[in-house]
């Protein structure tokens, strides 16, 4: 058996050629990033990219079709070079946290039924059932946090949406011991669990990762653990592959600091009557996120040297491309993509 071996592996974020505003005909562009780029022999190029279609385009994706390969400026046959693109199961894993305040304001109220009913929503939306086509591309966990110093795991990453669901619906009075509100730790906290998983799925060559995080409270951090600023600065810091959302119950909450820790997107439920439609505003956003990471794979025909790939994207009356480099050597005949 013919062993693939990694040439080289490098993260690109920020720093890529990305599409905005206006292209150079004047026409609105779609926004392109490149995330991670990989070269295997014996000649296949790896790119995972996210695509932006606007909030206009929430659910639109794209197919193979609307994407164009070019190296040194030459358009690759993407029958010759068994170019495949994808973002659903086998080759991206779309990883979410639901993390919940529990502290002692929401467990000893009536608003605990509806916080568990809106919860079970947002699963139901976001997560595929085993008879959906992108089973297996989508896992979650739940976290929830009080007053104590770490986070509390009510369930691991799962691709089993019904044990997610099974887990909100136990949580009871009893869970929590401690009624004060350790916010600040917990953002940061759950945001380090979703990186841990991330870091750890992407350990196989032929998996893409990201993920995203939604956080509920009806308050603000009272535990004193972790600064605000720490925590806002954390969120400030993840690359493009995380999204972060939050909601906030109620008259209590700081909107200015839930809208920093949201930095993809916030809502506010006045009352606990709000709870669903905002968990389903979120859920919807959740989704278009998971949507927009896509793979492309295909045979490079070049054999030696440096060269320059650009990927451009058609959709509408609008387009968007992105460039990066790659390094040929040691590229040989026999590459399938599978």
């Amino acid at each position: 058996m013919k062993m693939r071996t990694p040439i080289f592996v490098i993260t690109l974020l920020l720093t890529i050629f990305t599409a905005c505003g206006k292209d150079s005909g004047g026409e609105p562009s779609i926004e392109m990033e490149l995330i991670e780029r990989t070269t295997e022999e014996p000649a296949k190029v790896r790119l995972f990219f996210k695509v932006d279609l606007g909030e206009e385009n929430l659910f639109e994706t794209l197919d193979q079709n609307d994407f164009e390969i070019y190296e040194n400026n030459s358009l690759i046959s993407t029958l010759e070079s068994q170019a495949r693109i994808q973002n659903q199961n086998g080759a991206y894993l779309f990883s979410s946290v639901l993390l919940l305040d529990l502290s002692g304001s929401v467990l000893n109220s009536t608003d605990l039924p509806r916080v568990k009913d809106a919860a079970v929503n947002f699963i139901e939306t976001v997560m595929p059932t085993s008879f959906n086509s992108e089973y297996g591309s989508k896992e979650m966990a739940v976290f929830w946090f009080d007053g104590e110093e770490n986070i509390h795991s009510l369930t691991p990453f799962t691709i089993d949406r019904d044990a997610l669901i099974d887990s909100i619906r136990s949580i009871d009075t009893d869970i929590s011991i401690d009624n004060s509100t350790n916010l600040n730790g917990a953002v940061v906290q759950g945001l380090s669990a979703l990186e841990s998983r991330l870091s750890q799925t992407s350990q196989d060559p032929q998996l893409s990762t990201a993920g995203a995080m939604l956080i509920f409270t009806d308050g603000t951090d009272q535990a004193g653990r972790v600064s605000s600023s720490t925590a806002e600065s954390t969120v400030r810091g993840l690359s493009s592959q995380y999204s972060v959302f939050t909601i906030g119950l109620g008259s209590e909450i700081d909107e200015n600091t839930l809208r920093k820790f949201g930095r993809d997107g916030f809502e506010l439920a006045v009352n606990s009557f709000d709870l669903n439609q905002a968990f389903l505003d979120i859920a919807d956003q959740v989704k278009s996120a998971s949507g927009s990471f896509y793979v492309l794979e295909y045979c490079s025909p070049k054999r030696s040297g440096e060269h320059t790939i650009q990927l451009r994207a058609n959709f509408a009356d609008r387009s968007g491309r992105f460039s990066t480099d790659f390094n040929a050597t040691g590229f040989t005949g026999g590459c399938v993509i599978n």
